[in-house]
């Protein structure tokens, strides 16, 4: 359809609130929605432009008679266009909100035809899982068609390895016992099939599609490491090494030589998780260890010669961490955990706490004390955002912390937390 010029009666200043209000409909529910419009107050020179148009008026505006009548005129292709030529054009917030949502759709659409074309019975559900979680949150069509494609290969190449056989229950393998290599490395298997050792990492768009692929795949609830190695595929296994101070190894391996050696030169060590899975690590039963969520306190254990030993989980502890810990409970020994008083650090102590260790110098009567020192030392400690979560270990600490919301980091009271520790009774236990 030609359009004509618009009608200089059209252009009155009276009927421009009546047009700005048909303009924010359409931006607000999008530019085929019709319906109607509350008419706004008009003029008596817009009042008889409109009675032209649409031969009576009501306290409503309908919009489909209206995109009839300017259609007639030929003042637009359609409302959106008749509105646009008298100059009120769509804003650019709703053009991108549109834009956006036209963009999800396709996004959404790719995705559900392309897993609609796995051979996998579970493929479309994976899609609608992602779909449903927000996982495709600002990726456009060909990037959904990519990761797809990637996610494919990934499959392919673990039918091509075939899977790892199920592990064997059996006893755990001594101190020199080795372990056999993985199937494939994760960063090998990034750089070969993706040309970026990273393009696996945990976080990763790509990262995020596979793992939930892999769930399906095994039909498997676990996550994050045991999920990949499950489809024999290894993470890296010498970085986020576990640091270490004093551990008194008790076997004869390679890695039980380090450590004493370590212990004797008066030097902390990092522990890697290849290490750990080579040699099992061993301590006297009974043996007390003191679980920190800050290396600096590593450090300090070393400059102070403690005579004890002091692990740090360095935050979230990572695999090494875990195994390492594992390793020494299981020979016997008792695992003590202090960390900050925030609401990220309260939330590892309840992690480790639920994995076995005793949250130690974690109590509501110890955060109070450390924030009472900082006023007496006159110490302005940063306040916390949010609320802490629950603290089963001693629920006061939950209370306590929500009412002060005062952070307490650990190397704040780092030497009174090192000098308790060492002159902790073997048999005391809070």
């Amino acid at each position: 359809m030609r359009s004509e010029p618009v009608p200089e009666s059209l252009r009155e200043a009276d009927l421009q609130p009546v047009w700005a209000a048909v303009r924010r409909h359409l931006d607000r529910h999008g530019p085929q929605k019709r319906g109607s419009v509350a008419l706004p107050g008009v003029g008596p020179t817009g009042e008889m432009a409109l009675k032209s148009m649409l031969g009576r008026i009501t306290k409503r505006l309908d919009l489909t008679q209206l995109e009839t009548a300017l259609m007639d005129l030929g003042t637009g292709r359609d409302l959106s266009d008749a509105m646009t030529r008298l100059g009120h054009p769509p804003s650019e917030p709703a053009a991108r909100r549109r834009a956006d949502r036209a963009r999800a759709d396709a996004a959404r659409q790719s995705l559900r035809s392309t897993a609609a074309s796995w051979p996998e019975p579970w493929a479309t559900k994976w899609a609608e899982g992602l779909i449903r979680d927000g996982l495709l949150g600002g990726l456009d069509d060909r990037e959904i068609e990519t990761l797809v494609r990637d996610v494919r290969r990934l499959m392919d190449r673990i039918d091509q390895n075939g899977l790892p056989p199920a592990p064997q229950v059996s006893a755990p393998p001594g101190p020199a016992a080795r372990v056999e290599p993985p199937l494939t490395s994760r960063t090998e298997l990034a750089a070969t099939l993706f040309g970026s050792s990273h393009a696996l990492d945990p976080g990763t768009k790509l990262a995020s599609f596979a793992t939930r692929a892999l769930r399906w795949r095994l039909d498997l609830a676990s996550q994050g490491r045991q999920l990949w190695e499950a489809a024999g595929i290894q993470a890296d296994r010498v970085s986020a090494p576990a640091l270490v101070w004093a551990v008194p190894a008790t076997g004869q391996s390679a890695l039980d030589k380090l450590l004493r050696a370590a212990d004797g030169g008066a030097l902390p060590v990092h522990v890697s998780l290849l290490a750990l899975q080579c040699h099992r690590v061993s301590v006297p039963a009974g043996t007390r260890v003191l679980v920190v969520e800050n290396p600096r306190l590593v450090e300090a254990a070393a400059e102070r010669h403690l005579e004890r030993c002091v692990v740090a989980t360095n935050g979230n502890p990572s695999t090494a961490v875990t195994a390492l810990l594992d390793q020494m409970r299981d020979s016997g020994a008792s695992l003590w955990y202090h960390g900050d008083f925030d609401p990220a650090g309260i939330a590892i102590c309840g992690r480790m706490h639920d994995s076995g260790c005793q949250p130690w110098m974690m109590d509501e009567s110890d955060y109070r004390h450390a924030v009472r020192s900082a006023e007496r030392d006159r110490v302005r400690l940063d306040r916390a955002v949010k609320d802490c979560g629950p603290t089963p270990w001693d629920p006061q600490l939950e209370a306590a912390f929500n009412e002060e919301r005062l952070i307490v980091h650990e190397e704040f009271i780092l030497d009174h937390v090192l000098r308790a520790f060492a002159a902790m009774a073997p048999t005391e236990a809070r």
